[in-house]
């Protein structure tokens, strides 16, 4: 049921008129259009180049070489400067799309809003956004290129042959008619599996933010074994999107393959017939070649873009999201009386109400509520700012129903101070003003005013004093202090205080009651009192008892004369009295001190990179390994393989020479259909090894964070979003395994062909891409580092906004902190514009390398180096390397960035290797480690035994536990056992 729940959230609805939806509208712009050009320029180059490869394997002339480069080489250089750019776009609509999803977020009424997850939104505003734009950057690039490339293809192959004219159509429209029907499924297992994502990245959150909770609580275990039951659940979701997607594969592959294959066979027989000759099939095969090439990798892609689509639909849903209502009456200038006018209230849930409500508190004046604890007094307060919505005309401010009110006037004039101030991370300055832009005087003033100056002073920055999470901490009092003086800043008209001094201690509380002295004079006040000392600072009094006012009027006459208010005076003689004797007004708050910090925690060595590679890429070999060996294999076939390359050469050498290739064309048809099949079976096991890295991450963290021993304080915001970006381990890990694979490739070419040169060829790509990539390591390096520092930063922000919201939207700062984490976030749209643009041109070189491989490949026939069919073994093999290529210079480029995320992150979970599994955890089965012992308890004595003997013998020797403890008692706990299976429900309540 709950996985349906989340499915049903994540159907897309209707958003709001004035928010952009999540479409193809975001990169609509003038770059878009100068992108694609240049795209198919590129791609009628690269056809024009397979025209003059068919020549030259009748007649190979210098000019049909040269030809050839400029084509091919031009074309890949065109490609790479528009994808440069596009990546640009996509960046830049990303950002603006979080900050829109903010927007919504933020916008949603208080009460919908903090009954979600803070780990659910964050995983919609940051996980999905990062997912949408890597949909757009290459997914939908590589969409955008292969249907852009599919036209001069067809072109060139009708003029080649033209049955092509109907076969290239028809081929494509059957592929796609064999998966369409597997789309949907492939979408709905897809949400399910987000909706699993969502929950596991949940329960991380839950888990550090209640770390300290854990460790008094012994509760790690509990949260460990729910993580990983999350994990498995994880696992399973992933596998039935698997199963999906290889059907996927098996069927548009085999069918493309088999088209290519067909053509090869067709070709062979009008050779044979004289109807076709050597050089038009050469084209033929090459367009078909690079036809099916690029309409299979975008067929193998279609659940990635569907994932990506999933995400959209997330979006969608956040960005339809209700949102507050907005507009209204202004309000009244000058002081505001507010009125309560035959009130009737209940919540959605249980019994309790407030029914016959009529109260009324004149302007400048201040009215108590007091009652036993559920009376409705903070429902009461709640209602005049529309925490939770009033009936009409219930709830009036200075004559007008509040539900007529623009709320936020109605918020920026109501200022509530409540039990608990939650405090953001950013300096004391931003708290105070709540990111709005207030002159630095008036802050200065409003510090003054409530004798707060020396406190100040004595920070450790004073108003620049970072506080919140990684800042300086405050205690409660002092964080009361700050409360008020957000409501000085605001200049408030109403002051309600839900009984702000309720946790400090009476000499902390002393202080804040004369800041709140100084904040209630000359405004209009409702204290929630829960301790009767509260009232005397207020004029009136009002006494609810089971959601009904039954008494009120001036506080002197109710204390005198007998009733409600008078019992409850009676019944609380017993409090404890505020001192406010030896602190004069000036002293607030308490002056910070100086001490040495503590020393840093020791921490288990980090592995090196290299070591954290060999051991990531171990792990589940019945994934990981077994996968990479299945790529490897599928490289090595199929329409781009060397196996396949070396075939045909052969079969077009024997057709020069006049022979019937009968056996060569039958293992050229083999070799072209059973690629598709171990291709599927790599999709079927490689990803699971894939989210296992993902997975073990998190959970390395969580124990880490979780554990006894106390590691440097770091914001859970920020833990989690560095455990979210555990896909640059995940990545890197499989770029090395890609790049092994490719020299396994050369070195497999260079034997077949019988020269090492052929080899050498692929080998030059790839040492090419490696050097490039190493003169831009640095710059690389540096763009992926601050990337990863940039959105931890922005995730740390969102948090700490997220977990305050309610402070947030009561002080009607809900625009003025969305401009904040909108700036945050420019800083990380900035980052990553760099590292994409710096990562796209050196993608770009092994693309364009590849064109020169293809060119030495025609340029060693014309020089006589090799044969015809070296030379297609060659130019086939390459021209499928330039992924190899890429990976060779991404193993370089992306080694600072990740070695940087590794180091950080290894921090967090207490050092060593991220791949190291917590002591009894399994993500796969999701089995966690078993609730620590609660210990052997003291004593099975009663605890009244002891006591009762020892009375008996008073004025004898003392009597001790020894005969019936192996241990002595501590004062306290004589006899006491622990409660069974406590330790095993530690934590439950951190869900």
């Amino acid at each position: 049921m709950q996985i349906e729940t989340e499915a049903e959230r994540a159907m897309p609805s209707v958003p709001p008129p004035d928010r952009v939806p999540v479409d193809w509208h975001r990169v609509r712009r003038p770059l878009t259009l100068v992108c694609f050009s240049m795209s198919l320029l590129g791609a009628i180059a690269a056809s024009l180049g397979t025209m003059f490869a068919g020549r030259l394997a009748d007649e190979p002339t210098s000019t049909l070489v040269v030809l050839l480069a400029v084509c091919v080489v031009g074309g890949a250089v065109v490609d790479t400067v528009a994808k440069t750019i596009w990546a640009t776009i996509c960046d830049r609509a990303e950002g603006q799309l979080r900050a829109d999803l903010l927007d919504a977020a933020m916008a949603q009424p208080l009460a919908e809003l903090s009954e979600q997850a803070v780990g659910e939104v964050l995983d919609r505003i940051d996980d999905d956004t990062w997912e949408v734009g890597q949909l757009m950057r290459w997914g939908v690039w590589q969409a955008a290129r292969t249907f852009l490339a599919s036209g001069p293809l067809w072109v060139v192959a009708s003029l080649t042959w033209w049955p092509a004219a109907f076969l290239f159509p028809v081929t494509a429209v059957v592929a796609f008619a064999s998966v369409r029907r597997l789309l949907p499924q492939v979408a709905t297992t897809k949400v399910v599996e987000e909706a699993a994502w969502t929950d596991h990245a949940a329960s991380t959150e839950e888990g550090v933010a209640a770390r300290d909770d854990l460790r008094t609580s012994l509760g790690q275990a509990h949260v460990l074994r729910r993580n990983a039951h999350l994990a498995a659940v994880v696992h399973r979701t992933l596998d039935a999107v698997l199963r999906i997607e290889t059907r996927i594969t098996r069927r548009s592959g085999g069918l493309l393959h088999g088209a290519l294959a067909a053509v090869g066979v067709v070709g062979i027989a009008l050779v044979l017939s004289g109807d076709l000759s050597t050089a038009r099939l050469v084209t033929l095969f090459l367009v078909t070649t690079m036809f099916v090439g690029g309409v299979d990798m975008l067929a193998r892609h279609l659940p990635d873009l569907q994932e990506g689509f999933g995400a959209v639909l997330r979006l969608r849903g956040m960005l339809a999201s209700p949102a507050e209502p907005t507009g209204g009456l202004p309000l009244p200038e000058g002081p505001l009386d507010v009125e309560f006018r035959d009130l009737a209230f209940s919540y959605g849930s249980g019994t309790f109400a407030l029914r016959d409500v009529d109260l009324h508190v004149p302007a400048g004046h201040t009215c108590a509520l007091v009652g036993r604890t559920g009376s409705g007094k903070s429902t009461l307060a709640s209602l005049l700012s529309r925490a939770v919505e009033p009936p009409r005309g219930t709830v009036l401010l200075g004559g007008t129903d509040v539900l007529d009110l623009d709320l936020q006037q109605l918020r920026a004039a109501v200022g509530v101070v409540t039990q608990r101030t939650e405090v953001l991370a950013g300096s004391l300055a931003d708290n105070i003003t709540l990111f709005d832009r207030v002159p630095r005087a008036r802050v200065e003033a409003a510090v003054a005013e409530l004798g707060l100056t020396d406190w100040v002073a004595g920070l450790p920055a004073g108003l620049d004093t970072v506080l919140g999470p990684g800042g300086t901490s405050l205690s409660a009092g002092e964080e009361q202090l700050v409360a008020f003086a957000r409501l000085l800043v605001r200049d408030v008209r109403v002051v309600v205080l839900d009984e702000a001094t309720a946790r400090m201690d009476p000499v902390t509380e002393a202080r804040v009651v004369r800041a709140a002295d100084r904040l209630i004079s000359g405004r209009t006040g409702i204290l929630v009192a829960h301790r009767l000392s509260t009232t005397e600072r207020a004029e009136r009094v009002a006494v609810l008892e089971s959601g009904r006012v039954v008494q009120q009027g001036a506080r002197a006459r109710l204390a005198r004369d007998p009733g409600p208010f008078r019992t409850l005076l009676e019944a609380s003689a017993h409090e404890a009295v505020v001192e406010e004797h030896h602190h004069d007004e000036s002293s607030i708050g308490t002056v910070r001190r100086s001490t040495t910090p503590p020393p840093s925690p020791a921490l288990d060595p980090t592995p090196s990179l290299t070591r954290q590679v060999l051991h990531a890429v171990s792990i589940q070999p019945h994934w990981g390994l077994v996968g990479a060996a299945l790529f490897l294999v599928a490289s090595l076939t199929g329409a781009f393989g060397a196996i396949t390359g070396w075939i045909w050469g052969h079969v077009v050498t024997d057709l020069q020479a006049g022979e019937r290739p009968t056996l060569l064309t039958g293992a050229l048809v083999l070799s072209l259909l059973v690629s598709p099949l171990l291709l599927s079976q790599a999709f079927r096991t490689y990803p699971h090894w894939w989210v296992e890295v993902r997975l073990r991450v998190r959970a390395s963290v969580l124990h880490g964070q979780t554990s006894q021993h106390r590691l440097e304080r770091t914001p859970p915001g920020e833990v989690v979003a560095r455990t979210m970006d555990a896909d640059r381990l995940a990545r890197y890990v499989d770029r090395w395994v890609d790049f092994v694979n490719g020299l396994v490739v050369a070195g497999v070419t260079a034997l077949i062909a019988g020269t090492w040169l052929a080899g050498a060829v692929l080998m030059a790509v790839m040492i090419a891409s490696a050097l490039a990539s190493t003169a831009g390591r640095r710059v690389a390096g540096r763009s992926a580092a601050a990337a990863s520092t940039s959105r931890a930063r922005f995730g740390q922000s969102l948090v700490s906004a997220l977990e305050s919201v309610r402070t947030v939207k009561l002080a009607a700062a809900t625009p003025q902190v969305h401009a904040h984490l909108r700036e945050v976030d420019g800083g990380r749209v900035d980052a990553a514009v760099r590292e994409h643009r710096v990562q796209a041109l050196l993608d770009g070189v092994p693309v364009v390398m590849v064109q020169f491989g293809v060119v030495a490949a025609w340029a060693g026939l014309l020089t006589g180096e090799w044969g015809l069919a070296t030379a297609l073994l060659v130019a086939n093999a390459v021209s499928g390397f330039d992924w190899f290529g890429r990976v060779a210079g991404s193993v370089v480029t992306e080694a600072p960035g990740v070695r940087a995320w590794m180091n950080a992150t290894s921090r967090l979970a207490g050092g060593g290797d991220l791949m190291d599994l917590p002591p009894g955890v399994d993500l796969v089965r999701g089995t966690g480690p078993p609730p620590r012992p609660a210990g052997r308890p003291r004593s099975r004595q009663p605890l009244g035994g002891p006591r009762r003997r020892h009375a008996r013998r008073a004025g004898r020797r003392p009597v001790g536990l020894r005969r019936r403890a192996r241990a002595p008692p501590r004062p306290g706990r004589v006899g006491q056992v622990e409660p069974a299976g406590r330790v095993g429900r530690a934590g439950q309540h951190h869900r």
